[in-house]
């Protein structure tokens, strides 16, 4: 155990503009995450009450769903820091956030990784689904859509804790707390690491992933207008196009039907919070190519802490709110929410009344 002072290193954010800032955040967190989980438990029963033995869809709203779930649980502790620090001080909490952030932040880092690239393979299959209605079919079976999901995960998980790897916990001695508290150190090594993959893995991947989901999420918007004017400009024909004749559509392909359009806002809304989201996901790659020592002990060490705190907050917002626009956008899963939870209050009925006799 060493002697170290934690005073202020002179960086870009103050120790006490960083300290009000992560509280501030951390505080918001703790509804939202709380929230999210509630949410994105009943997202998952709902989708397995629509059916996803031969849905490729509704399988990768489940896994995205399992995703959004262990990103906002993965943010409760370090939500409950501020919260120690009224009970138990101020020294408790300054270990309490150390030491979730290098366990549990980095943990939804991954799974947040794990949905941006599941929300982008799902726009990307309803789009290829849209163009090429026959070939989609073969192209995203059930299986395949799993094995996908299971590479995401395998992929990111070790992928964001390579960094993590070279970095370690030590307890040091502050004289600027009298007290024994923990910090993070990153080796040399782990320095290098960073240099390369977090712009990577915070800039690169995501800009892709945004790209890709907004070119999907255009094309999917363009198909909706054309099919909505198609069948608005020959409602009121009394010839072929009254009953739907195909060869008129300007969109020359699938006539969609009123489900497939529902299922096209259903994803536009669903990509579209993330699209919106995602902006500030690129803090923290920015922050690491621009601004120098931004790492877990830089120089500028408190500027790496604000900028992922800041990218978590939309983070779990993306992961939190999808439900409420799932019940606005789709009847499919409106009724399929109604079905399953009364099937659940059924049987707590009975279980009660067999109980009973």
């Amino acid at each position: 155990m060493s002697n170290v002072p934690l005073e202020d290193d002179g960086g870009v954010i103050s120790d006490e503009l960083r300290d009000i800032m992560e509280e501030t955040l951390r505080i918001i967190y703790l509804p939202v995450t709380v929230m999210g989980v509630v949410t994105n438990i009943i997202n998952i029963r709902v989708f397995l009450e629509q059916g996803v033995r031969n849905d490729s869809t509704n399988i990768s709203f489940v896994f995205l769903s399992i995703w959004d779930l262990l990103g906002c649980a993965s943010l409760i502790p370090s939500s409950l820091c501020p919260i120690i620090r009224y009970t138990n001080g101020f020294i408790t909490s300054f270990t309490c956030t150390t030491i979730s952030f290098g366990f549990n932040n980095y943990i939804h880092v991954a799974v947040q990784n794990m949905t941006v690239w599941t929300t982008t393979y799902i726009s990307l299959m309803r789009c290829l689904c849209v163009i090429f209605p026959i070939k989609v079919k073969v192209w995203f079976t059930p299986q395949k859509t799993i094995i996908v999901n299971i590479a995401i995960f395998a992929v990111f998980l070790p992928a964001q804790y390579i960094y993590a790897a070279f970095t370690s916990f030590v307890w040091v001695f502050s004289s600027e707390f009298n007290a024994t508290i923990a910090i993070l150190k990153d080796s040399a090594t782990a320095q290098i690491i960073l240099f390369y993959h977090q712009p990577i893995s915070n800039f690169t991947l995501p800009v892709i992933a945004v790209v890709i989901v907004s070119i999907n999420t255009v094309l999917l918007t363009r198909k909706l207008i054309q099919v909505k004017k198609w069948r608005l400009e020959n409602s009121s024909d009394k010839g072929g196009n009254a009953r739907g004749d195909k060869s008129s559509n300007p969109t020359s392909g699938k006539v969609l039907g009123s489900k497939d359009i529902e299922l096209i806002k259903f994803i536009n809304t669903t990509t579209s919070i993330f699209l919106v989201c995602s902006l500030m996901g690129f803090i923290p790659g920015v922050a690491i190519m621009s601004v120098p020592g931004v790492t877990w002990d830089g120089v500028n060490k408190n500027v790496f802490f604000v900028a992922f705190y800041s990218r978590f907050l939309f983070d779990i917002i993306n992961s939190s709110i999808n439900f409420f626009f799932y019940m606005h956008v789709s009847s499919r899963y409106k009724s399929a929410f109604a079905s399953a939870f009364k099937k659940c209050i059924c049987q707590d009925l009975n279980d009660v009344r067999n109980k009973n006799t």
